[in-house]
Parts: structure tokens; C-alpha cells; sequence
């Protein structure tokens, strides 16, 4: 039987937290972040990441995985969305954050699978 944990998960539980505390850790010249979209979205989708990964290392599922995965495609398109895209800082936080959170959900994503069909088939 497949692992329940992966380690593609703990390191999304923790750029979850990362996700969600950006903007408050990393230099940008935005007038009023706390009531703009993008501090919103920092905090929506960095809560999304790691609850789904919390979820994920308590017993891995494959739509945990999914939500992470999308949730990290969202945030590579975010700057663009939000309108942060001319701040580097946040852009490159967004784009490298994003696409690690995407990858690593996709690597986790087969192991979920199994362990899915592992228990399906056990009833």
C-alpha cells in the first residue's frame, strides 16, 4: 500500500503560509494593499494551499491534490489579474510560488490516485 503522507505536501502546507503572509514579508510599493484584490487573493488562495495540504497529509486525496494545483495556476496568473504585475517582488513571489505549489501538487497527485483506488477496492 501506498504512503499516506508525501513530502510534496508538507512543503505545500508551508508555502500556503508563505502565500498568505506575502504581502506583509516582501518589499512592494502598492497604495493600500490591505483593500486591494490582491491582498485578498494572497490570503484566499495561501489559506486554500494549506488546508488542502493539511488535509492532504492527514490521508491524501486526489481532489486535495487538484485544488492545490489550481490553486497554484491562479496565483502564476494573479499578477496580471490584480494588476501587481508591474511589482517584481510580488510578480516573482506569485509566478516561482505558484508554479512550485502546481508542480509539487502534480507530483503528489499520482500517489493519491493509487492510495484512492488501494482503498475503493478494499471495500
Amino acid at each position: 500500500m501506498e504512503k499516506k503522507t508525501t513530502w510534496e505536501d508538507f512543503v505545500n502546507l508551508m508555502l500556503g503560509a508563505w502565500i498568505f503572509f506575502i504581502p506583509w514579508f516582501v518589499n512592494h510599493n502598492l497604495p493600500d494593499l490591505v483593500m486591494s484584490g490582491a491582498m485578498w487573493n494572497f490570503w484566499i488562495v495561501g489559506a486554500i494551499v494549506f488546508f488542502s495540504a493539511t488535509l492532504a497529509l492527514q490521508n491524501i486525496k486526489p481532489w486535495e491534490e487538484w485544488t492545490n494545483l489550481t490553486a497554484g495556476a491562479w496565483l502564476i496568473l494573479s499578477p496580471w489579474m490584480f494588476g501587481y504585475a508591474s511589482q517584481s517582488t510580488l510578480l516573482w513571489n506569485s509566478i516561482i510560488v505558484g508554479l512550485t505549489v502546481s508542480v509539487l501538487s502534480a507530483l503528489a497527485l499520482p500517489i493519491a490516485q493509487k492510495r484512492q483506488a488501494y482503498v475503493l477496492s478494499r471495500r
